[in-house]
């Protein structure tokens, strides 16, 4: 018989108490947090991290915690939590692409999921909004090529009415704005998408063009001074990767 990944709000909490105390301790040891641990409870513990980052808009920390996490397959993680888990986390990996922007690999989560827990009423939930979101944003896209402005923010509301905190629709929904003229809405749009992925760089350069543009120079400087600090970050890390080599 299959297992679920959480089948009580009781067992949900006491696994959570249970695994946080066994991570603490292996930090004190200097270890990888939870590196002891079952790898079931791992995967688990990941999930319900990745999860609460996602309820609380902290997309960029949502996958980053997901990035971070043992790289177990799609057959290993079922045979840890059984289909009903495995297809949980799934939906939650799909919702962390769907937040920054990949949306081809959480429409193929989401598939893979529905596979496994065709009865999840979560997988048709977030299989519907996935596709709503992609329909939005690829007609808004498009619209803005042939720069028919006006329909293209249509398009593109239209998919936050399904996620109003996707950045990548939000920053898309700001270039339209700009070339429209609508700079306090553009900036509002940009500031959305940073409060929940403050790395988003095009956003933030989108910010601080149109702060420019606004004749706010210390907001527009403030933006530039993050992007190049960014910038020279990302730049350190190369010659990091390439030394240790």
């Amino acid at each position: 018989m299959s297992r679920e990944l959480w089948p009580s709000k009781r067992k949900k909490d006491n696994f959570c108490q249970n695994s946080s105390s066994r991570c603490l301790q292996a930090k004190k040891m200097n270890k990888h947090a939870g590196l002891e641990a079952d790898p079931d409870d791992l995967a688990k513990i990941y999930a319900l991290q990745t999860e609460a980052l996602l309820k609380l808009h902290g997309h960029q920390d949502a996958d980053e915690t997901l990035s971070s996490r043992p790289n177990f397959d799609v057959d290993d993680c079922t045979k840890f939590l059984g289909p009903i888990g495995n297809a949980n986390v799934l939906v939650i990996r799909a919702q962390v692409d769907m937040a920054v922007g990949r949306f081809d690999d959480a429409l193929a989560a989401v598939q893979r999921a529905a596979r496994l827990d065709s009865n999840n009423r979560e997988v048709s939930m977030v299989m519907r909004k996935a596709r709503a979101i992609t329909t939005a944003l690829s007609k808004g896209n498009e619209l803005f090529k042939a720069a028919r402005l006006s329909e293209a923010c249509i398009a593109y509301v239209e998919g936050l009415e399904h996620d109003p905190h996707n950045s990548v629709v939000l920053c898309n929904l700001a270039a339209c704005r700009c070339r429209l003229g609508q700079l306090e809405k553009a900036i509002d749009d940009c500031t959305v998408a940073l409060n929940v992925r403050p790395s988003y760089s095009k956003a933030r350069l989108r910010r601080a063009d149109c702060n420019s543009k606004l004749k706010r120079w210390e907001a527009s400087v403030q933006d530039y001074e993050v992007l190049l600090q960014e910038t020279i970050a990302v730049e350190f890390d190369k010659k990091k990767r390439v030394r240790k080599r």
